[in-house]
């Protein structure tokens, strides 16, 4: 945010900009952990999100995670055409696929919901989508996942404590299968969760 502000302060108010978040890269993880470049994708996902001027390249499904510098980028530049097309001159489809929206506990169940879906969601290579998370006070945990329309309905495990927030591919090199019906990945994200 800040340093938008500044290139805006000397290049211009409406300068638009376009966000390319960080791809995978890293080893791959077998159970949830913290991770400093899932923290900074998701704040890159709320800085674009927040900005009327701004929009997100999602990137996660592209990297290497051998290599830092992701060598497909033919695809950046797609995606990257795609969510300036939209931003700069209203293009039709979504600017940068589905975003995540509201995360609702209901019951046993929590429920989030995703906007702007072309086509809608479907996990690929799979029947379920995977790399939700649900967290409690003492950590995070594999959720299972299933897929109803623009929703994703999650079922925690019983631990006995408040689910507080929910996160999807939160880690250095995820595996994310969930798409739209463009070619688009959900990118990471957290949110916190709220009660019916």
């Amino acid at each position: 945010t800040t340093l938008l502000a500044d290139w805006r302060r000397q290049f211009g108010a409406d300068m638009p900009a376009l966000i390319v978040q960080l791809a995978n890269f890293g080893d791959l993880a077998d159970q949830p952990v913290e991770s400093g470049w899932a923290r900074v994708r998701d704040a890159q996902r709320r800085v674009a999100e927040a900005d009327p001027r701004a929009g997100l390249v999602v990137t996660i499904d592209i990297g290497d995670r051998l290599d830092i510098h992701p060598p497909n980028k033919q695809e950046v530049g797609r995606r990257a055409a795609r969510t300036a097309l939209h931003l700069l001159h209203d293009a039709d489809g979504t600017a940068w696929g589905a975003r995540p929206r509201s995360a609702r506990a209901s019951g046993e169940r929590i429920v989030i919901r995703l906007a702007d879906i072309e086509g809608g969601l479907r996990a690929m290579s799979t029947d379920q989508p995977g790399g939700f998370e649900t967290c409690t006070a003492s950590g995070c945990a594999f959720a299972p996942a299933r897929l109803v329309a623009d929703r994703i309905i999650l079922s925690p495990a019983e631990s006995g404590e408040t689910v507080t927030h929910i996160r999807y591919c939160w880690a250095d090199a995820p595996l994310c299968p969930l798409y739209d019906h463009a070619g688009l990945p959900v990118g990471p994200f957290e949110l916190a969760v709220s009660s019916d």
